[in-house]
């Protein structure tokens, strides 16, 4: 669940032609924008995207203003490459699991339920999960950051339905089901448990939900 060359001027001494120096200062280097993204991700969520100034970012993060501003025009292009951030994070992990097809479904579906228990118990159970949190927290202006989200969660759905399949074809659950449609709800009843392991500093609702999920797909 983890990027100032100051340009001179003048007249060369040497009768030599000399490189022409780069203009682009040393922010363009991904390790600052990736610091700065992964600090600010992790500030967003336990914190409120409201109440993170850009300076906050560049004094945790190390990284120097003059660099952010050089990856990130103002705060709400970094909160797109934020959402870009988690987005990533999650679908490596999905994707991942879909390859696994040696192992057990509800193996996998643990596995991922652990890693994620374990980023909500280092956040200190806020924004327990990272999409909704930004989602509901982000301003309207901030569209593109908002559609993105959107667009996961239209993706998430058919990842998810892969892994029921699998099921289905592994004799893990019954035949007959519609893996869409499980797959629709076990999304929304993950979300509703994370949400709930949140507000109740409970981790065990979370695989407790998807243990009764998968029991009632047997």
């Amino acid at each position: 669940m983890n990027n100032d060359n100051i340009s001179h001027q003048g007249t060369p001494k040497s009768s030599k032609p000399s490189k022409p120096r780069s203009s682009s200062p040393r922010s363009s280097s991904p390790v600052n924008r990736t610091k700065a993204v992964e600090v600010a991700a992790q500030l967003f969520l336990q914190q409120g995207y409201a109440y993170v100034s850009m300076d906050e970012v560049v004094r945790v993060s190390g990284v120097s203003k003059s660099n952010i501003y050089y990856h990130f025009k103002n705060k709400e292009e970094l909160l797109q490459a934020v959402v870009q951030f988690w987005i990533a994070q999650y679908e490596s992990e999905l994707y991942l699991l879909l390859s696994q097809r040696e192992r057990g479904v509800e193996e996998r579906m643990n596995s991922f339920l652990e890693l994620l228990s374990a980023g909500i118990e280092h956040r200190n159970f806020k924004g327990t999960c990272p999409f909704v949190t930004l989602y509901m927290q982000a301003p309207e202006s901030a569209s593109l950051a908002k559609e993105s989200i959107s667009i996961f969660f239209r993706e998430l759905v058919p990842m998810v339905e892969k892994l029921f399949q699998q099921g289905v074809e592994r004799g893990e659950f019954r035949k007959g089901i519609e893996p869409g449609a499980v797959a629709s709800l076990f999304v929304a009843a993950l979300e509703g448990s994370l949400i709930l392991a949140g507000t109740s500093r409970d981790l065990g609702i979370i695989e407790q939900s998807a243990r009764t999920f998968c029991q009632m797909l047997r």
